[in-house]
């Protein structure tokens, strides 16, 4: 099955998933173009995205797929997202997931165990879902922060943990750093059950995740480590890759997970 797909976002994370395109890591996919973030009326417009594009690949952040997202899936078309975190509001999470008629799927970005997680939710009951994120103390700091904040973060020597919460916590503080909590809310069905801890680390020679979730069939751990993307060190250089995986799978699933 031949799919053509429109990216909103050319940054680091669509313009990795183009060079990998064009490289011709997914046959059968045709990129049509980029949409830019805000559709400032050059170059491809969101309009004629919807016109040729069967999937819609948001790679431009939070407020990207709030101001995008509703349209695409009013369309009839699919989406792909991978700023996951924006789904922490409950009225876009509702229109993106469940008024159709188009439909939205969600990357697995730079995490491992979704699936398992989702099977756990769907054939018992999840207790409890704790992640602990670690990353390099300059990649947390926040426009919020005043210059005290950012000076003691920065200097720190040893981890300090920053905030811990749920994903309506981590999108108001640190709204880049949503994605993996609330794909663990979304694949648990309950966005109550989840706790995260945002730890800055100096030593931290790259971004990682420890997730343990208890479940009535048992207790799931997943330990990631992530490369940064050599283009923006707060962005996993995993996720392109993830996001054409997920691309090949809707063109043909044969021979993949699911």
């Amino acid at each position: 099955m031949a799919l053509t797909v429109a990216l909103i976002g050319s940054g680091a994370i669509g313009s990795r998933i183009a060079e990998l395109l064009d490289a011709g890591n997914a046959p059968g996919i045709l990129l049509a173009g980029f949409v830019p973030h805000g559709d400032a009326g050059t170059g491809f417009s969101f309009d004629e995205a919807l016109d040729v594009a069967d999937v819609v690949v948001e790679c431009a952040g939070v407020g990207a797929v709030a101001e995008f997202g509703p349209r695409v899936i009013s369309a009839g078309r699919d989406l792909l997202v991978t700023s996951i975190g924006a789904l922490c509001d409950g009225t876009l999470r509702k229109t993106l997931l469940d008024d159709g008629p188009g439909r939205t799927f969600l990357t697995s970005g730079a995490l491992g165990g979704l699936d398992a997680i989702a099977a756990a939710a769907a054939g018992g009951s999840i207790h409890r879902i704790t992640v602990e994120s670690r990353k390099l103390p300059a990649a947390l700091i926040q426009p919020w922060m005043d210059g005290e904040t950012r000076k003691g973060i920065l200097a720190t020597t040893h981890p300090v943990e920053l905030l811990r919460g749920g994903p309506a916590d981590m999108i108001k503080a640190f709204p880049k750093s949503t994605n993996v909590v609330s794909a663990l809310a979304v694949a648990a069905g309950d966005w109550d059950v989840v706790e995260a801890a945002l730890i800055a680390d100096p030593t931290a020679k790259q971004t990682s995740h420890h997730v343990v979730a208890e479940t009535s069939l048992g207790t799931l751990e997943v330990r990631v480590t992530n490369q940064a993307s050599p283009d923006n060190p707060a962005s996993s250089a995993l996720v392109p890759h993830a996001v054409v995986r997920g691309l090949k799978t809707l063109a043909n699933a044969s021979g993949t997970f699911i």
